[in-house]
């Protein structure tokens, strides 16, 4: 073994031309699709993030027959102020952090005296526990000019709803509505405060106001449409966190799974999975056709070494391992190349990613909850599984070509060469 690994190191640098072609050819592909499935997986993964930690928390917790309706978000379900005040109760007993939060379709309205004109928006109202919010959502972290709720009668406006109505903190807006059991009703309210958080959805439809604010004037009676619960770990949530939440809760009030909530932005994550691994699949196999191309020019061109060394005794077993392990050899060297280049290439993209501004229009929503800079991600798997893949490839490139010669007779192989 020993004696064939001197050789095949001997045979790379002799035909070090040839050699370098397979790394790169390995090198590439490794690297190509290792970037790619960063991004990939970073979508998907941020995407899932952003949906739990700034929209739907990983549980939300209805009154019965709201999920049902929640597309519509009925104002005339909802959760009295005993049952909320009793499952927060439970929830922090058991060291669940939970909040409440009151949901319905409105309008802002704000008037520009510069231009004499009335700007309008319809926005889906939230409304916040301004203590206990922060312990689900990171909504408070991303304020970007304000204050989390410093006054009464304020409001906090998504980024790009601030830059439509043309409003800045201090501005006053009216907030057209409904409260308790359908009713309409007119908030005016001053803007408190501007977010522009990671989810893009949130920053374009999304209004908070205090819902010690707008139980006053929505008649809630300390009520809430849902109560979000999280425990704070979304890469490893699972609907048994939704099992325990609904034992902790009892059986009063109906507790569903994100992936329940929020199903029609799921099937379209799902169904895109499969889209984008098979692109990195195509992907893959346009690479493994360059390293497969490459290896096989190399054996081919070799086939006269390969029958003087029969006539020197070797056999046909020996000289087709002899081929193989220089094809190991130039995969691992390639793969293990590729992989740190992409690991060079990724982390600087991990901080600042790609700019997606120029292709797509800020307000498009796609479904997927990331910003127009996507970031990729560092995962194992990436650097292990396809250098592994690309090694295994480099060796059975090596492995078939000889093998075929292999049956040949040795006067046969000297005249085609």
């Amino acid at each position: 073994m020993l004696k064939g690994l001197k050789l095949s190191l001997r045979n790379l640098s002799r035909y070090r031309t040839r050699t370098i072609i397979t790394i790169m050819a390995v090198l590439i592909s490794v690297l190509i699709s290792t970037v790619v499935d960063g991004l990939i997986r970073g979508m998907f993964t941020m995407s899932t993030s952003n949906l739990i930690n700034y929209e739907s928390s990983e549980v939300t917790v209805y009154q019965e027959g709201y999920f049902e309706k929640r597309k519509e978000y009925p104002s005339d379900i909802f959760i009295s102020v005993d049952s909320v005040s009793s499952a927060l109760t439970k929830l922090d007993v058991a060291g669940i952090p939970a909040t409440p939060r009151y949901k319905a379709v409105s309008e802002v309205i704000s008037y520009s005296e510069a231009e004499d004109a009335e700007f309008s928006l319809n926005v889906i109202l939230v409304g916040v526990d301004k203590e206990r919010d922060s312990e689900v959502f990171r909504i408070s972290e991303s304020l970007t000019d304000g204050t989390w709720f410093g006054a009464e009668d304020e409001i906090i406006l998504g980024s790009r709803i601030a830059e439509k109505l043309q409003l800045t903190v201090g501005d006053m807006v009216t907030l057209s509505t409904t409260g308790a059991m359908g009713f309409a009703e007119t908030l005016d309210l001053t803007v408190g405060g501007i977010i522009n958080s990671e989810d893009p959805q949130v920053n374009m439809s999304q209004v908070f106001v205090s819902l010690a604010d707008l139980d006053s004037y929505l008649m809630l009676e300390g009520g809430a449409t849902e109560i979000a619960v999280s425990d704070g770990l979304p890469s490893v949530a699972t609907d048994r966190f939704r099992d325990r939440v609904q034992k902790t809760i009892g059986p009063e009030l109906d507790a569903r799974y994100y992936e329940e909530v929020n199903e029609d932005i799921i099937a379209i994550m799902n169904g895109d999975k499969g889209s984008s691994l098979l692109m990195l699949l195509f992907l893959f196999i346009i690479a493994a056709a360059g390293i497969s191309n490459t290896m096989l020019m190399a054996v081919m061109e070799r086939r006269k070494e390969s029958a003087m060394l029969r006539s020197l005794g070797f056999s046909r077993g020996s000289i087709v391992s002899l081929f193989v392990l220089e094809g190991t050899l130039t995969g691992i060297i390639g793969a293990v190349l590729g992989a740190l280049l992409a690991l060079l290439v990724m982390i600087p993209l991990s901080q600042y990613g790609l700019d997606f501004t120029a292709l797509l229009f800020e307000d498009m929503d796609i479904g997927y909850r990331i910003p127009l800079i996507l970031r990729p991600g560092l995962y194992w798997q990436s650097f292990v599984l396809i250098p592994t893949l690309a090694v295994f490839l480099s060796a059975a490139s090596a492995f078939f070509p000889v093998h075929k010669t292999g049956k040949e007779e040795i006067a046969d192989l000297f005249r085609r060469t």
